[in-house]
């Protein structure tokens, strides 16, 4: 059966799932660039989401691919997501592999975009992910911000030392 990491977290099944999407063409502001560690200005495909578990929307994120790597593929079509397997499934589509995954999180209140797309109250936190995707040592996509209402969710993160 088909399933994202969104999918699994959120112990649904594919058909419990639905996501809203909207993709645009754009030039990476200094953050972006930064995140990415290209210039400011190079071309990325930003890609706006909210996922919803059966019917309650319970995430969204602005995930972002370099134009190089995306563009005139299937991965820059929005009619393809949802994808099974996600961002590490499409980009192993284009012979990318993602070696490293980096997050960052913070709290904080949310922004009344946030209040509206997520359906909570003002005075919920959220938690704000910013998260690196590696392949062989360069950034491949971005996700800034990854927001998660701070009522519907846990952070578990593990830790190997050997």
């Amino acid at each position: 059966m088909p399933q994202t990491s969104f999918t699994r977290d959120a112990g649904i099944v594919w058909s419990q799932y639905r996501l809203d999407k909207a993709f645009a063409w754009i030039e990476a502001d200094e953050r972006l660039a930064g995140l990415f560690e290209v210039e400011a200005g190079a071309r990325v495909l930003e890609r706006r989401f909210v996922f919803y578990a059966s019917g309650t929307p319970s995430q969204m994120s602005r995930s972002c691919l370099l134009a190089a790597d995306v563009e005139g593929t299937p991965v820059a079509d929005p009619r393809n997501e949802p994808w099974p397997g996600g961002n590490i499934g499409q980009l192993r589509t284009l012979g990318i592999e993602v070696d490293n995954i980096v997050e960052e999180t913070t709290t904080r209140m949310p922004t009344p975009d946030e209040v509206e797309l997520l359906g909570i109250g003002a005075g919920v936190p959220v938690f704000s992910i910013t998260r690196q995707m590696y392949a062989k040592g360069r950034v491949v996509e971005v996700a800034d911000p990854i927001v998660i209402p701070g009522d519907r969710a846990v952070r578990v993160d593990q830790i190997s030392l050997g």
